[in-house]
């Protein structure tokens, strides 16, 4: 029996790649589980896929975030919650970079999560989880990836602040950082000719993470029993952060 039977979870941004793994390893895990997404298709074919709560969100609305996680909370109930939402959207040099993108990234990947996370605390009625997805790039530069790696970063400090903030409620707060996946995001740079192999070169294991591989880490800090986890970085990176 998992510690999670029964709790409910909900995953924001959950209809592909980590975030619907994250999804399906809570399912198989018991707990009751929310999910969102962007798009309705895909939000309503994954809840019936899970059998779980879903919405349609898009993060950079805040006040759609905060309903969202309150809705959740008086529909099912609110143990913890996965800021999994992400996009990045550019690869070019900094000096190159628009604003507009910018905003658009740090709006989905960074303040998304610090809405999430006020609006998990408002409704958290006792002890919770809140888990950040991260990357590798919240520790390391990321070249032609600035707005995305400074908002990855972003998270890691933001991880540590809640942790310290909220630890007297009862919340555990944590960061997983995964490394190099396969999902749509990467597709087309593992189908690059020459990057696709460079960029496995990097990776000490040799080959890129399955989805559910991260969904586990994240749902290990969601585990009630691991009450003394909190403040933490988790790299599931193929050893790229040991170099």
């Amino acid at each position: 029996m998992s510690g999670l039977e029964g709790q409910p979870v909900l995953v924001v941004g959950a209809t592909r790649g980590i975030g619907r793994a994250v999804a399906e390893e809570l399912a198989r895990r018991g707990a009751r589980v929310g999910l969102t997404g962007r798009d309705p298709e895909r939000v309503r074919a994954v809840s019936e896929a899970l059998g779980a709560w879903g919405a349609v969100l898009d993060v950079r609305d805040r006040a759609a975030v905060a309903e969202v996680v309150g809705r959740f909370a008086r529909e099912v109930g609110l143990y913890g919650l996965v800021y999994n939402a992400g996009i990045s959207p550019a690869f070019t040099r900094a000096e190159n970079l628009g604003l507009e993108v910018w905003d658009e990234v740090l709006a989905v990947n960074l303040t998304g999560a610090f809405v999430a996370a006020k609006a998990f605390l408002q409704h958290l009625s006792g002890p919770g989880s809140l888990v950040l997805v991260g990357s590798v790039l919240s520790f390391r530069g990321g070249a032609r990836l600035a707005a995305y790696t400074a908002a990855k970063a972003g998270l890691w400090g933001l991880t540590r602040a809640l942790a310290l903030d909220w630890a007297d409620r009862g919340v555990r707060v944590n960061l997983v950082a995964p490394g190099w996946t396969e999902t749509e995001m990467t597709e087309g740079l593992r189908a690059h000719p020459r990057l696709g192999p460079a960029l496995l070169g990097e990776i000490p294991l040799g080959r890129m993470a399955q989805p559910k591989e991260v969904a586990r880490m994240v749902a290990f800090l969601l585990e009630p029993e691991n009450a003394y986890v909190t403040g933490g970085l988790y790299a599931v990176d193929g050893g790229v952060s040991a170099r």
